[in-house]
């Protein structure tokens, strides 16, 4: 891939999206291209470079799953066995959930506790450990290793137990582990590193004026979010080469092997379908998104911090990917532009497009979705509009930097598609719209007792 041409194509899909500055990194073969367009900040209008770091969100998540897997190759950790073994302690509100959760269950969503907690739980060694603590109350959404709802809280619970196996804090396991033996030269794990570095900070839409950004007014989540993905803060070329630890085989640049080819292949094993398909990919690994497009397995993942947004798919038997890296609360649609040119040039294909939307937004049956449907801090609240359509009120009822100043969301339209009990909806905090699912588990053909968006599962309620 030609440098300028890159650079110059980033460049105009910045534009075209109203995206401040993003930074782009593409594997072909072995060779990394990195470019960068716009500016880390518009208060300071600071250009964009390709040493810049960025906040890679839950791309992070990655990070935790090899950590975890190099301590299962270490005969340390194994992948069937209660998290309760690793932590005596450990609570949720299920009580079947609490003794029965696997590791293998947090690592592909699969616990059934509900996810996004986000707890400030200070800034010692200490931070996972309080924050395992207090999430004794989370609430159960589905029985463990039945349905795919992402869990950011699952993900901190991997890190208290890398934590306790380990006997070090997650984040020196990281720079010891990852960081320092991957040769890592622009990536930390806390903010007094960043500083050091160009660094990017988030744009999020302005409450006195949605129609244009402003810089966030936090810059990053709390230490005990860490295994969620906060922990890693980096440049996309950085990211491309902890990638490619999962492209040799588990070794290092040098050679070194830190992560058995077994595990490597492990990580790519689908562990279970996802109901949602389009958002994200089709299926889940231990840590990867799976997902074909076309004829082409991809792996990857996408993160979300506080105004920023990034994306990464890699082809691996055609060792060809990108990371994306954003400051823009939601540039999902400038990922899909990416997306479609680079794989579209390389290997003919891109991502799969969302089910159509039908002309007519009227439903058969609207009274078999009209309900309340909740998970931990969200409420969707479905009820019926003219001419038999469908609309949601989208409720958040918890308090966090991530939700903070969100303009209203009530009676947004549900669109139907040619998906079966699929239709689109639109949050006006994101760039798109996203595929909602509503299903029943139990009994396909039933009323729906769930709709997944955004990759969480809520359950009806009412």
């Amino acid at each position: 891939m030609d440098v300028d041409e890159l650079a110059k194509k980033l460049t105009e899909l910045i534009d075209r999206h109203g995206v401040p500055g993003a930074q782009l990194a593409v594997l072909d073969g072995d060779t990394v291209t990195e470019v960068a367009a716009g500016v880390l900040n518009l208060r300071t209008g600071i250009r964009t470079t390709t040493d810049a770091l960025f906040l890679p969100g839950s791309i992070g998540k990655l990070y935790t799953a090899t950590l975890v897997m190099m301590l299962v190759d270490d005969g340390l950790v194994e992948l069937d066995v209660p998290v309760r073994r690793y932590l005596a302690d450990f609570q949720v509100a299920d009580k079947h959930a609490r003794d029965t959760v696997t590791i293998r269950d947090l690592l592909c969503h699969t616990s059934g506790f509900d996810g996004d907690v986000f707890l400030d739980t200070g800034r010692g060694d200490d931070a996972l450990r309080r924050y395992v603590d207090q999430i004794a109350d989370l609430p159960q959404i589905c029985p463990p290793g039945t349905v795919w709802s992402y869990s950011n809280s699952g993900y901190a619970v991997l890190g208290r137990v890398i934590e306790v196996v380990t006997g070090v804090p997650f984040e020196e396991a990281l720079r010891t582990r990852l960081f320092e033996t991957l040769g890592l030269r622009h990536t930390v794990a806390f903010a007094e590193e960043a500083i050091l570095h160009p660094v990017a900070v988030g744009h999020v839409p302005d409450p006195h004026d949605p129609s244009s950004l402003t810089v966030s007014t936090t810059w990053g989540l709390y230490r005990s979010c860490g295994p969620m993905g906060a922990s890693v803060v980096a440049s996309a070329g950085d990211v491309l080469e902890f990638v490619r630890l999962h492209l040799r085989d588990g070794r290092a640049a040098d050679g070194t092997a830190l992560l058995s080819a077994g595990a490597v292949a492990d990580m790519r094993v689908r562990q279970i379908d996802l109901v949602d398909d389009t958002v994200l990919g089709d299926g889940w690994g231990l840590g990867w998104i799976l997902d074909r497009w076309g004829e082409i397995a991809v792996i990857g993942h996408d993160g979300n911090s506080i105004g920023q947004n990034a994306f990464l798919r890699v082809a691996p038997e055609q060792r060809f990917g990108f990371c994306l890296q954003t400051n823009v609360e939601s540039a999902q649609n400038l990922y899909r532009d990416l997306a479609g040119w680079l794989f579209g040039e390389r290997l003919g294909v891109g991502p799969r497009p969302d089910p159509a939307q039908l002309a007519s937004p009227s439903v058969a049956d609207p009274a078999r979705y009209v309900g309340t449907y909740e998970r931990a801090g969200v409420r969707l609240e479905v009820a019926e509009a003219e001419e038999s359509s469908l609309v949601v009120s989208f409720v958040v009822t918890r308090t966090g930097p991530d939700v903070e100043d969100l303009p209203p969301m009530i009676d947004l339209p549900l669109k139907p598609t040619t998906r079966e009990d699929g239709f689109l909806l639109k949050l006006p905090i994101a760039d798109t719209a996203l595929l909602a699912a509503f299903f029943n588990p139990d009994e396909p053909a039933g009323r729906p007792t769930y709709v997944h968006f955004g990759g969480r599962a809520h359950r009806r309620v009412d």
